[in-house]
Parts: C-alpha cells; structure tokens; sequence
C-alpha cells in the first residue's frame, strides 16, 4: 500500500518535518498567485472615453484656409534675412538685429519704407506739391541782374539831364518748385520710391532701414534691377489673362510667389522650381517669365559658388 503524505512526514525528524511544511505553504501561495495573475491578463482592457470630434467640411471654410496659408507665408519670410534697399543716412554702425541685409551696417533712429512703389530711389530736395521739371520761383531781381545799368546809362544828354537807361519791367516767372521733400538730396529729383515688400515697416516720404552690409548686395541689386524691366510687364500681360476669364483677384489678399533659382558659374539659368504659389497660375507664370527673360546674371561671386552652382531664393507679392 502506498504511503500518504503526511504518513511520510510523520516519519520524519522534527526538523525536517517543519521545513517541509515551510516548503508546501511557499508552493502552495505560488501557485494562488499565478492563478490571479493569469485571471488578471485574461480581464478585458477598458478603453479610455475619448471625447467626440467635430468634423468641418473642407468647403465650408475656404477663406479660413487662405488665411491660413497667408499667415504661414508670413511666417517663413519674417524668419529670413531680408536684402533691402534703403537710403544710407543712419549711424554707422550694425543694428542689433540683423533681419535686413543691405549696401551698409546702418541704424536709424525711426525705420520706415517709401509709400511709393517702383524702381528705388532717394527723395530729392523740394516740396511735396512741386513738378518734376519744377524750378524756384523766379524772382524780378533775376531779371534787372540781366539789365543792370552801366557807366554810360549816367552820362549827360544834350539837355545837360542824365540819359538813364530805362529798365524794362518784367513780372515774376511763375514756376512751382522742384518736386521732393524738405530733407531730401540735392542730388536728386523727386519722390523715394522702393520696391521691397516690407509688411511691418510704417510708409513714409523716405526708406529709412536698419540694415547690416551683406558681402553680395552688388549682385542681388544687378539681378533686381534687371528683373523690374520685366516683372511690371508680365504681370499685366498675366492680369490681362486673368480678367478674359472672367476672374478678379480678391482686394484683401497679397499674392506671393516664392521661387528658387539655380545659375551656373557663368549665370546662366539652369534650373527655376516654385517653392510656394500664390494660389494663381498666370502670377506663378509671371515671375518665371520675368527670370527667364532677365537671364542671364553674369559675373555671380566666386563666393557663391559651390559645385559650380548658386542657388537664390527670391520673392515676387501682388499687394491687394
């Protein structure tokens, strides 16, 4: 007959006997404890409760989009360093910020852009309400200089009275004068005018910016000044297109075009891609066309250079 267990353990010596019972309690607890840790796992998992969701049709809210998209633009080019025109008339000295890149490290005492748009320029010295051909007011002592008396005009006639040369009256000349500003060079004639688009900087009679000397403003300004004899042309040969269509741009909306140029180390063009469209193709088209018809750029800077190649990045705005 086979002998249970506890008649084994009763067979045994007293110490062997408590460390034995010592031995099956620890087995025994072990094995409680997988059983609730295997019934544990096999427990269905709750789900957190998550909250619902609003769902907005993407037709719905295509203006928001647009000022979506406006406010990222925005957001890139306020992030890059900025090549400017701007009068040099500051404090020699480079800003502490070095967001506009120019001709020289200058600081002005209050930053503003010309109001009026076009190739750039200094304001000349004059007045607001002048002309373009305007002269100082002519006064009617520049004309008796003309007739001024001579020695003979005081000999004596026959009459034994002095012979005076009569002075010919002449009413002043009527000229406006020169068009310009009160502070503005001698040098030059007319109003400032800038190109550059410049959000945050207040209009004004002058372009007046912080700007710190960039090593190749020379180049950049050659590339600019050959594509303004294209891009206003373009752009209204495109605009033309435009409105056959029947289309108008929306009047609360800047168009920007962001291109990225590629010129070989002669200048020709190799390669123009769109980085960011300004959501209209005849303006996307425009400023391609402006770069190919300003090309080539000779002489880019060595410095430029990497792998006989320059790459520019380059910005065309629509202002609504």
């Amino acid at each position: 007959m086979k002998e249970t267990l506890i008649s084994v353990i009763k067979k045994l010596r007293p110490g062997w006997r408590f460390k034995v019972a010592i031995g099956l309690s620890l087995l025994f607890h072990l094995l409680l404890f997988l059983v609730h840790l295997d019934l544990f796992q096999l427990r269905p998992i709750e789900k957190p409760k998550r909250k619902a969701m609003q769902v907005t049709l993407l037709d719905k809210i295509p203006e928001d989009l647009k000022k979506i998209r406006s406010l990222k633009k925005k957001a890139a080019l306020s992030k890059k360093k900025q090549i400017v025109n701007s009068e040099v008339k500051g404090k020699k000295m480079k800003p502490a910020s070095d967001r506009f890149l120019g001709a020289k490290d200058q600081v002005v005492d209050r930053q503003t852009i010309s109001k009026n748009i076009g190739s750039f320029k200094e304001a000349g010295k004059g007045k607001k309400a002048g002309s373009e051909n305007g002269k100082k007011i002519a006064a009617q002592k520049r004309k008796n200089d003309i007739n001024k008396i001579s020695l003979s005009d005081l000999a004596m006639n026959d009459h034994g009275k002095k012979a005076v040369k009569r002075i010919k009256k002449t009413s002043p000349v009527d000229e406006s004068e020169q068009l310009g500003i009160k502070f503005g060079d001698e040098k030059n004639k007319g109003l400032a005018q800038n190109s550059d688009y410049i959000e945050d900087v207040p209009l004004g009679d002058m372009t007046h910016l912080n700007t710190v000397e960039f090593k190749y403003f020379g180049f950049y300004n050659r590339i600019r000044q050959k594509l303004e004899q294209y891009w206003g042309n373009s752009l209204r040969e495109k605009a033309k297109d435009i409105y056959r269509t029947g289309r108008k741009l929306a009047s609360a909306e800047n168009y920007i075009t962001s291109i990225r140029l590629t010129l070989d180390h002669k200048g020709n063009i190799v390669n123009i891609v769109i980085l960011g469209s300004s959501g209209i193709s005849e303006l996307d088209a425009a400023a391609v066309e402006s770069f190919n018809k300003a090309g080539p750029f000779p002489n880019p800077p060595q410095g430029m250079m990497k792998n006989g190649k320059t790459t520019i990045e380059w910005g065309f705005v629509v202002k609504s």
